[in-house]
């Protein structure tokens, strides 16, 4: 029809993103680009390995939701799912500033378009994988096959990094033919931690690996983020960094935004702000909530996300009536599904975010813990800094502080 060249391809997504890498230069070939996939921990993972990075002197280039650095300058994060042009420029841009490794996060949205067709992965390493993103996979079948895809896209010679307490990412051993890697927290695993203790301020975990051993004293709480750690752990060792050193990469992230971000502001309860937005991530959200408490566990549920399927916020309201004591809420919530002689979460319908939060600050008492749920970034303005949930709740804490200072 048209008087040009025309080539026919059996995918033209993964044909955009070989020829968009190509025009680069293949940024790849010359960097080490790390994947990091999964339902959950991705960006916390990619921020831990870059402090890890940092502290061994390795100079490394960051695409992550939570933020992106291309070796001379800091941006917003790239949103889930980077289009395959703006990938390979962000890569090409590392290359030129001298970046030696790349960390990449690899959604399932991303694979399912194959935006990171053309890249070449030095190593990949998989979270866990729940039953997520359903509205954008249609089915749990569709969503694992989805994700496995990232094995794809690993050198011959690349390292695997699978999570052995997960049932699903073990079943992928077969997809494995290199170099591998396991990490969790049961025996079964090559890297390890065992968990020493653990308060409203942080926890003290002892990671191994073969017959080394370090301490790590993280400010950032849960079995989830114990992880996370070991996921990063495990991807800094198959480069050759010490456990030492990794260890004071792990201590040295403080927080990470609206992962279990906890505000304070001398109220005497914890308050923490998560990103939980799924069941699967809103239950293990809540079991650290509980093993916290001394007294109730007040969760502020997240809005309804649109994306989100009926059966998916379905079961996110089943989660928080079944695992805590009170649930704010901004819409009615369905019945919880249990018997009588199981206790379930007190709600309250408030009419929006803010009025919920407000809420669940005012209620709160000593002993108490308080999960802000759904919490997502929120845009700078221009003037007056920026009104998400951190900031929201700090400031209301701050007040209930200066009207009643005993509470402190």
């Amino acid at each position: 029809v048209f008087d040009v060249p025309t080539y026919l391809v059996p995918d033209s997504r993964v044909a955009l993103g070989q020829l968009c890498q190509a025009l680069v230069g293949h940024p790849s070939k010359a960097m080490s680009v790390i994947g990091v996939s999964g339902t959950h921990g991705k960006s916390t993972v990619i921020a831990l390995l870059a402090s890890i990075f940092a502290r061994a002197g390795k100079d490394c280039g960051v695409i992550s939701s939570l933020g992106c650095y291309d070796g001379m300058s800091y941006s917003a994060g790239a949103g889930p799912v980077p289009s395959a042009p703006s990938l390979a420029s962000r890569l090409a841009r590392m290359e030129a500033a001298g970046c030696t490794h790349a960390l990449l996060e690899v959604s399932s949205q991303s694979l399912s378009q194959a935006r990171i067709a053309g890249v070449s992965l030095d190593s990949v390493c998989v979270t866990h994988i729940a039953d997520g993103h359903l509205h954008w996979h249609n089915s749990v079948q569709s969503y694992r096959d989805t994700e496995r895809r990232v094995f794809e896209y690993l050198s011959p010679t690349g390292v695997s990094i699978l999570n052995a307490d997960d049932p699903i990412s073990m079943q992928w051993l077969e997809c494995v033919s290199g170099p591998l890697l396991t990490y969790g927290i049961g025996e079964q695993a090559e890297i390890t931690a065992q968990k020493i203790e653990q308060h409203a301020n942080g926890q003290l975990l002892l990671l191994k690996a073969g017959s080394e051993s370090a301490m790590v004293r993280t400010a950032i709480v849960g079995e989830h983020h114990i992880a996370n750690c070991l996921a990063a752990a495990a991807l800094s060792l198959s480069y050759g960094i010490d456990l030492q050193c990794i260890a004071a990469g792990l201590e040295s992230v403080a927080k990470i935004p609206e992962r279990m971000e906890r505000v304070d502001c001398g109220q005497g309860f914890p308050v923490y702000v998560d990103a939980a937005n799924t069941p699967d991530a809103l239950r293990t959200t809540l079991r650290t909530a509980r093993q916290l408490a001394q007294g109730r566990v007040i969760c502020v549920l997240g809005e309804q996300d649109s994306r989100s399927t009926a059966s998916e916020e379905y079961a996110k309201s089943q989660v928080v009536q079944l695992m805590a004591d009170l649930a704010i809420a901004t819409s009615v919530l369905p019945p919880a599904n249990t018997s009588r002689s199981k206790p379930t979460a007190h709600v309250e319908i408030v009419a929006d975010r803010a009025q919920a939060i407000a809420c669940a600050v005012a209620i709160a008492e000593p002993g108490d813990v308080v999960v802000i749920s759904g919490s997502q970034p929120r845009p700078q303005l221009a003037f007056g800094g920026g009104h998400g949930d951190v900031d929201m709740t700090r400031q209301l804490l701050a007040t209930r502080v200066e009207r009643t200072p005993l509470a402190a």
